[in-house]
Parts: C-alpha cells; structure tokens; sequence
C-alpha cells in the first residue's frame, strides 16, 4: 500500500484545522448568544449581597438571628437546605425581602420542589428582582432584590407551572406577610439551563485560546 503523500496529509490537516475552527466559533457565538438573551446579561457576581446599610429591618431584629441573616442575605451565602421556617409553610400572602420588606414572590407561586428551600414559579408583578451570572456557583443565575440588593437565591429551568422555573429562596431572605395579596408576574427573563450555559462557557474560553494562538502564528508569519 502505498503511503499517503504530503499533499493529502496537508489536505487532511487543512480539514482539521477548519473543524477545530468552526467549533470554536460555534461556541464563542453560542455563549455571547445565550449570555445576552438570558435573565442577567453581562452581570457576573462574584459575591452577592449588600450592605446593611440598605436595610429597614435590622440584623439583630431577624428571628432566625444576625449571624445567618448577614451570611446569607448581605453576604452571598446559602442557609442549610431543610432548615427554613417558610420551606413546609402553606399560607397565603406574600414573602417579603427581609432586608427592605419589599414584596417578592406571591404565596400562591410556591410549591415544593423536594430540593429543602422554598421554591417558586414567578416573582409579583413589577422588576422588582435582579439577575446575574453566579461565578461561585458554577454560572446558575443568581438572584437579588432589585430594591436593596439583598441575595436571594438562585432561579433554575427544572421547575413548574407556566414559567417551568423554580426560584430556589433563602428563607431567612424573606418575611412572610399573611395580609397581603398580589399578583404573580406573566412573564419572566429567559433562564439558561445552568449546565449547557457553564458548557458553553468552558468551550468559549477554549475557542478563545484557540482563536489568540492562531491569531499570534499568523502574526509572526507576517513579520
């Protein structure tokens, strides 16, 4: 048999080359596709939370205590999962941030998702929750009151009811209110699935190193 000559080896090379190429491309597309479309944008979070400072309620009057308050709803953190007072509640009403007693997610939105946080399918009417990519968390979405930046949870795509989302809620970010009723939102941003997104960002960081090696041979070619 005879051996494979130096024009088609280049060829098979060539070939290569454009493959690697266009799945780099397709991911780096992908990614700034599926970031600017999706609830966030271009808001990466590298720690949530806010300050105290922009809070009515204050730390040491929260009934679970000051210290898990201040660790999860101003600093980013997450309550152990099956230890919220509101994760079995079934009342009516609606839950209010705890840090600014903004209203945010109606009672009648709540279901129980088995995952030991309460979860929901919207937020009331209004903006009244912001969104961002969470780095600590593997780029799930992260959410926020809009009002005083407190940090909430995470809102994923495996949820129920007519959005399909589950917003996964602190409890300690939030206060109960019986008395209260309004409407659920009927429509909410788009939430990426949290693992195709973290894949696509893997391979947009791949195609990007690809993309400035290449950009450097043809550079040094040229000089």
């Amino acid at each position: 048999m005879a051996a494979p000559s130096e024009s088609s080896e280049s060829t098979v090379a060539s070939y290569w080359h454009v493959v690697k190429d266009s799945c780099s491309a397709a991911f780096v597309g992908g990614f700034v596709v599926f970031t600017s479309a999706s609830a966030g944008g271009w808001r990466f979070v590298l720690k949530g939370g806010t300050s105290e400072d922009n809070c009515l309620n204050q730390a040491g009057d929260h009934p679970e205590g000051p210290e898990l308050f201040r660790n999860v709803c101003l600093n980013g953190g997450t309550e152990i999962a099956g230890s919220g007072r509101y994760n079995y509640l079934e009342e009516s009403g609606v839950y209010r941030c705890a840090c600014c007693n903004t209203p945010l997610f109606p009672a009648s939105t709540k279901f129980d998702s088995g995952t030991g946080w309460p979860s929901y399918t919207s937020p009331v009417e209004g903006d009244v929750i912001g969104y961002g990519k969470d780095l600590a968390a593997l780029l799930s979405t992260e959410v926020r009151c809009t009002t005083c930046g407190a940090h909430l949870g995470h809102v994923f795509d495996d949820g129920q009811g007519e959005t399909g989302y589950r917003y996964c809620i602190n409890s300690v970010c939030m206060i109960h209110d019986a008395t209260l009723q309004l409407p659920a939102a009927r429509s909410v941003p788009y939430v990426a699935n949290a693992y195709l997104f973290l894949v696509l960002a893997i391979g947009a960081l791949v195609g990007s190193c690809r993309f400035s090696w290449r950009a450097t041979g043809v550079i040094k070619a040229v000089r």
